[in-house]
């Protein structure tokens, strides 16, 4: 997650600075920022199966709803930021600048959070997906 952030910032920093005099350096800050996001994305993915573990069940529940969730959060922030785009002349700047960034200082957040009051949960799931696992032998 410390790297999807780094990458984020490289991109999403100089996007907060854009005028229309150097727009075409959106198309080199862009691609580190798309680059953080699916670090971010599949970061979050691989946690949630974590989470899940063997309880078959249920994960197709827990999918469905992170992926609900997803998507109602990208609508509203979506519309919500081209609704203030006609009262805010900088509101695209802003948005394509801030909101990658402070989107994944939250996912940060949240999964210090985790690490902090889940710690024997994580050493669970990973003590027993170690012992599921087959052992190669390089010789």
């Amino acid at each position: 997650m410390l790297i999807a952030i780094l990458v984020t910032a490289a991109g999403s920093v100089p996007l907060i600075f854009l005028n229309p005099m150097n727009r075409n350096f959106v198309y080199l800050c862009f691609p580190f920022v798309q680059i953080g996001m699916a670090i971010m994305i599949n970061t979050s993915t691989s946690l949630i199966s974590d989470v899940i573990g063997k309880d078959a069940d249920s994960s197709a529940f827990v999918y469905g709803c992170y992926s609900l969730l997803e998507k109602v959060a990208n609508g509203v922030i979506i519309s919500s930021s081209l609704a203030n785009l006609h009262n805010n002349p900088f509101g695209m700047s802003l948005m394509i600048g801030c909101l990658p960034l402070g989107c994944s200082l939250v996912a940060f957040i949240l999964t210090y959070i985790g690490k902090i009051f889940y710690p024997d949960k994580q050493a669970r799931l990973s003590l027993a997906i170690s012992k599921d696992l087959p052992v190669v032998s390089l010789n």
